[in-house]
């Protein structure tokens, strides 16, 4: 992979580059027979291409260009540009781990919801937990709350005013 050519997981990925050479892998093409068709016909069109090569069964292209006339960089810009992938691009994507993460937070949240016929969530439930154990260090040692509570008193007192 060229250093000097973008790649958006997922979106579009530059597989191979030579000079006047560029293989891409673009996800959305992959089985859209119809779409690879329109991409074709498109790029055939734009001056300084000299061969494309669409295989819509793995959504890969290959581009033969002169470099004289277009740029790398201003192809992959084309490319985007046609499928209308430049807002997917620059979107907020999140993560496969935390995807997974997020959906057993929701499932054990459900769980225990169902589990307790709506009296309890995840929240009330983490916040049970953190209410017996405060009372158990309150009772450990009852004389002084810890610094986090101290923290907490203070920064009400200058914020809030003590209310």
């Amino acid at each position: 992979m060229d250093k000097l050519m973008p790649s958006f997981y997922g979106i579009l990925e530059v597989k191979h580059r030579l000079p006047g050479r560029v293989r891409l892998q673009i996800d959305s093409l992959r089985g859209n027979e119809e779409v690879s068709k329109y991409l074709e016909e498109k790029l055939k069109s734009v001056n300084g291409i000299e061969k494309i090569s669409v295989n819509s069964l793995v959504g890969s292209v290959l581009v033969k260009y002169d470099e004289k006339i277009i740029e790398p960089m201003f192809l992959i810009g084309i490319i985007l540009n046609i499928l209308g992938l430049e807002d997917k691009v620059f979107e907020k994507k999140s993560g496969t781990l935390h995807s997974v993460m997020k959906e057993t937070v929701d499932m054990l949240d459900l769980t225990i919801y169902n589990k307790t016929k709506g009296i309890l969530d995840l929240k009330t439930v983490i916040a049970l937990f953190f209410m017996g154990y405060g009372f158990k260090k309150v009772r450990q040692n009852p004389i002084m709350p810890n610094g986090v509570n101290l923290l907490w008193w203070g920064y009400n007192l200058i914020i809030r005013g003590g209310n």
